[in-house]
């Protein structure tokens, strides 16, 4: 796809982790003073939580007046059929461009090739986060194929960062650098992430590249919360000749940096917790937290959902394997068509090795409630809509 936006911007793909990479480079981008535009998707409550610029959300009348821009250019397109996810890019890229941003991190939808991002001219960096299986029906049903798009996103001569493994998958994205002429870096090969110590509170980390070793914090919670911000980190190192960022900025966006509904901590003893993990490698991730905070013996709580077109049986078979001692609340969202049946749910995790057959309830508020009655830890998880519905209702209590 050719590039015809022309903001200054870091573009970021990848399967997991790169909303939490965005939120960490945004935050420390605003404390060393750039006006910044923060685009992801998908949106947890409202519809402006996607465009962020200097981390407020732009008032409904700017909306307005950038679907209004998009209409009357479409208007004179009458061929043009783009769909929800393109005529919100469009809007969101002239709002950056009215606002004058001095750096824009925007987020890959799907993908990143066919994505309606990758019409950025030439970004400062292209980031791409780790990878997994999602989204198999448009992007193809191998690491690789999936590899392949979400590596559309590096530009003609122009610098690009990936985390890195496996190493089939390294080896196209240092071929895909060598073909557009671009300075490609695995981040796993130059950089190293070590003393990893994560709390309910976030984590602390160590990390080496090539300009230094240093101690680092971040208020996000997860076992992987350091991968994603070093990530960050690194990426400033790599445009620190065209934006610098002093390490009093970098140690403060990272101490103020929010990403809601990514292991977001709602509630202690017994505790509570939030993360949109929707695919393997989400729920893999989440595990890892999870292990790191409490051990695998651990008697969890999960409180369920899933789009039925995921592979939600893959996920539960993850969390029953890894948690012996975990109980599995099944329910769903009854406005969401796309949304899978309690009983459904139920009735496929049966076989999976739970420490007693999981309960149904079709009503989120009783499934949590009946949860939280075990009173250890409770895990709310499966998709970005339910952990969306979950915030309002436990914000409300």
């Amino acid at each position: 796809m050719g590039g015809v936006a022309d903001l200054p911007a870091v573009h970021i793909a990848g399967t997991n982790g790169k909303g939490s990479t965005a939120a960490c480079l945004d935050s420390m981008l605003r404390e060393a003073g750039y006006k910044t535009a923060l685009y992801t998707s998908p949106h947890l409550s409202v519809f402006g939580e996607r465009l962020r610029i200097n981390g407020a959300m732009m008032a409904p009348d700017d909306w307005h007046e950038a679907l209004d821009r998009v209409q009357k250019a479409l208007e004179a397109c009458p061929e043009c059929r783009p769909g929800y996810f393109q005529i919100a890019t469009a809007a969101a890229f002239w709002l950056m461009k009215r606002e004058r941003c001095q750096v824009c991190v925007i987020e890959a939808g799907i993908g990143g090739l066919e994505d309606a991002t990758n019409v950025l001219a030439a970004p400062l960096l292209s980031v791409i986060t780790p990878l997994g299986m999602d989204h198999m029906h448009k992007l193809g049903d191998t690491l690789e194929s999936i590899a392949e798009h979400k590596f559309g996103i590096i530009r003609p001569g122009g610098r690009a960062l990936f985390c890195g493994s496996p190493a089939e998958v390294d080896r196209l994205f240092l071929h895909a650098c060598e073909r557009a002429g671009a300075q490609g870096e695995l981040f796993a090969r130059a950089c190293a992430v070590s003393e990893v110590k994560t709390t309910l509170d976030g984590n602390e980390f160590t990390l080496r590249t090539p300009e230094g070793q240093c101690r680092w914090s971040t208020r996000l919670v997860g076992i992987f919360q350091p991968e994603n911000a070093s990530l960050a980190l690194r990426a400033l190192e790599l445009i620190g000749d065209v934006l610098p960022v002093s390490e009093e900025a970098k140690r403060s966006g990272l101490a103020h940096v929010v990403w809601p509904g990514r292991m977001e901590v709602f509630g202690r003893d017994p505790d509570l917790i939030l993360d949109g993990a929707h695919n393997p490698h989400g729920a893999a991730a989440l595990i890892r937290s999870l292990t790191a905070l409490y051990g695998a013996e651990a008697p969890l709580s999960f409180v369920y959902t899933s789009m039925a077109d995921k592979n939600y049986l893959e996920v539960l078979q993850l969390y029953a394997r890894a948690f012996p001692r975990a109980r599995l609340f099944c329910t769903e969202l009854a406005d969401f068509p796309r949304c899978e049946k309690a009983g459904e749910l139920a009735v496929k995790a049966l076989p999976l090795g739970w420490s007693a057959p999981p309960a149904v309830s079709a009503d989120p508020a009783q499934a949590l409630r009946a949860a939280q009655s075990r009173g250890g830890p409770v895990i709310v998880c499966g998709s970005l809509y339910f952990v969306a519905r979950m915030r309002e209702l436990v914000n409300d209590q």
